[in-house]
C-alpha cells in the first residue's frame, strides 16, 4: 500500500511539471529558473498505473552534453517492471522501434537536464549537461530507442538495445520472451556455363538453401547474399542483397539469385559466393552460429576468342550431317585482328583438348574430338575465302558431324587449349554453317 501511494505521489509531481513545461519558453542557455504557482489539485486527474507492463524493463544510461547531443553509456535488461510514463511531461519523446523500423510505442520522458529543486521558492533548473537512465517496458521485438527533444523537434540520440536484449536472452534461455532457433545455411550452389569467352557476359545462378532446426519457429530471419570477384573477372550486381524470410522448423527454404559475369583476363578466374543467415530479433538466440554462413568458390574458365574458318574455300559452309570428316582452320592472328583482343598462335593448340560442335553443345561439355590426335599446320584461307596471309595456321578435322550439330544449327564452334605466353589457356571460336540434307 505504501509503495503504491509513493508511486501516486511521484506521478502527481510529474503531472505538476507538465504545467511547468508549458510555461517555459524554448531553452537556449545553460540554465533557466521559473516560478511555479500551485495548481488546483481538483483539476489534476489521478494517474493510471500501467500494470500490464511485463515484469522486465530495458534500461539505457545516457549522458547529455547539451540539449541536442548525447552519448549512450550502457544498456541492460532489468528484471524489475518499468515505471509508467503516463503523466511524464513532453520534454523528451521516446520512440521505440523494431528491426524493420516500425514504431512499437511512443512516450514522453523527463530530461536529466531538468532538475526540480526547493529553496526559498520552488523552481526548475536546466543544466548544460547531465546523465540519466531511460527505462521502458521490455519487448522481444524491440530494436532501437530514439530520444528526441520535443520543443526543438530534433532527435538527440538513437540507442541500439539489441545487444542488451541478446545478452539477457543468452543468460535467461528459459524466459518466455526469449526463443531459440538453430538457423543454418545448408548449401550454396552456383550454376554456370562450362566456360566464358573474354569480354562476353555469361549468366550464373546461385541457389542457397537455408533451414531452421528449432526448437522454436517459425523464426523471422535475415538472409544476406554477397559475391567477391577475383582478378580478371567482373560481376554484377556487386551490392549485398538482404532478404527477410520466415523459417519454419524442418522446412528448408531455397533462394536463387542471378549474376552477370564477364571475363576481362584469360585463364581460371574465381568468384566467391557467400550466404549468411541470422535471426531478425535479438530475443531469438541461435545456439550454433558456426553453421550460419557458407561460401562456395566458382572457378570460371575464361577462354581467348579466336577466328576459325569452317571448310576453307566455301563462304556458305554447307554441312551434311551424314558427311565424312569436316575440315576446320584455326587461324593464327595478331592482337586486334578480326576484333580478337589477344594474339593467338594456332600452332600451339593441344590437339587432345579439342572439341567441335554447336555453341549449346560445347557449353554443356559435349562435342566431338579431333580424330587424328594432332593438328595440321598450313597457310589456310582467311574468312574472305580468298586471302592467304603469311601466318601458319592449324587445319583440324572432326567427325561424326551428327554428334556435334543439329539440323537447326546456324553456327559451329571449336573449343580447346593452347600454350599461352604464361601457361595453358582455353580458346573458343565460331563460324556460320548451313545444314544440308
Amino acid at each position: 500500500m505504501h509503495r503504491r501511494l509513493h508511486r501516486y505521489r511521484s506521478l502527481l509531481a510529474m503531472i505538476t511539471m507538465v504545467v511547468l513545461t508549458l510555461l517555459i519558453a524554448p531553452l537556449h542557455g545553460s540554465a533557466v529558473s521559473t516560478r511555479l504557482d500551485d495548481p488546483d489539485p481538483a483539476t489534476i486527474p489521478l494517474p493510471v498505473l500501467d500494470d500490464d507492463d511485463p515484469a522486465k524493463a530495458v534500461v539505457a544510461r545516457v549522458t547529455f552534453t547539451s540539449r541536442t547531443q548525447a552519448t549512450v553509456d550502457r544498456t541492460s535488461v532489468s528484471l524489475q517492471r518499468a515505471h509508467t510514463h503516463i503523466g511524464d511531461p513532453p520534454i523528451l519523446k521516446l520512440s521505440l522501434t523494431d528491426v524493420d523500423g516500425q514504431v512499437i510505442d511512443r512516450m514522453n520522458a523527463w530530461s536529466p537536464l531538468w532538475v526540480y529543486s526547493h529553496g526559498d521558492r520552488e523552481r526548475v533548473d536546466v543544466k548544460s549537461s547531465g546523465a540519466g537512465s531511460f527505462i521502458v517496458p521490455f519487448s522481444p521485438a524491440l530494436s532501437t530507442m530514439t530520444i528526441s527533444d520535443t520543443a526543438l523537434n530534433r532527435d538527440v540520440v538513437t540507442v541500439d538495445v539489441k545487444p542488451a536484449i541478446r545478452a539477457f536472452c543468452v543468460a535467461h534461455p528459459g524466459d518466455p520472451d526469449c526463443l531459440e532457433s538453430d538457423l543454418s545455411v545448408d548449401s550454396v550452389e552456383p550454376r554456370a556455363p562450362l566456360f566464358a569467352v573474354l569480354g562476353k557476359p555469361v549468366t550464373v545462378i546461385v541457389g542457397s538453401t537455408i533451414s531452421n532446426a528449432g526448437p522454436d519457429g517459425p523464426t523471422d530471419a535475415r538472409v544476406e547474399r554477397t559475391v567477391t570477384a577475383g582478378t580478371g573477372v567482373t560481376v554484377t550486381p556487386t551490392a549485398p542483397e538482404t532478404t527477410e524470410v520466415a523459417l519454419a522448423v524442418g522446412s528448408p527454404r531455397r533462394l536463387e539469385k542471378t549474376y552477370t559475369v564477364t571475363c576481362t583476363q584469360p585463364g581460371a578466374r574465381t568468384l566467391d559466393f557467400t550466404t549468411a543467415v541470422a535471426p531478425e530479433r535479438a530475443s531469438v538466440i541461435d545456439p550454433q552460429e558456426a553453421n550460419n554462413r557458407r561460401t562456395t568458390r566458382l572457378t570460371v574458365d575464361c577462354a581467348v576468342p579466336v577466328t576459325i574458318n569452317i571448310q576453307p574455300g566455301s563462304a556458305r559452309n554447307p554441312v551434311n550431317l551424314n558427311g565424312s570428316i569436316l575440315p576446320v582452320a584455326a587461324l593464327t592472328t595478331r592482337a586486334g585482328e578480326y576484333g580478337n583482343p589477344l594474339a593467338f598462335d594456332a600452332t600451339a593448340i593441344n590437339s587432345a583438348s579439342l572439341r567441335f560442335g554447336s555453341p549449346s553443345v560445347l557449353l554443356l561439355g559435349g562435342g566431338v574430338p579431333e580424330p587424328h590426335g594432332r593438328i595440321h599446320p598450313a597457310n589456310s584461307l582467311e574468312p574472305d575465302e580468298v586471302t592467304r596471309d603469311r601466318d601458319l595456321d592449324a587445319i583440324l578435322h572432326f567427325q561424326p558431324r551428327s554428334d556435334a550439330l543439329a539440323p537447326t544449327d546456324t553456327s559451329a564452334c571449336v573449343l580447346g587449349r593452347f600454350a599461352g605466353p604464361s601457361g595453358p589457356l582455353s580458346f573458343y571460336g565460331c563460324d556460320r554453317v548451313t545444314i544440308v540434307s
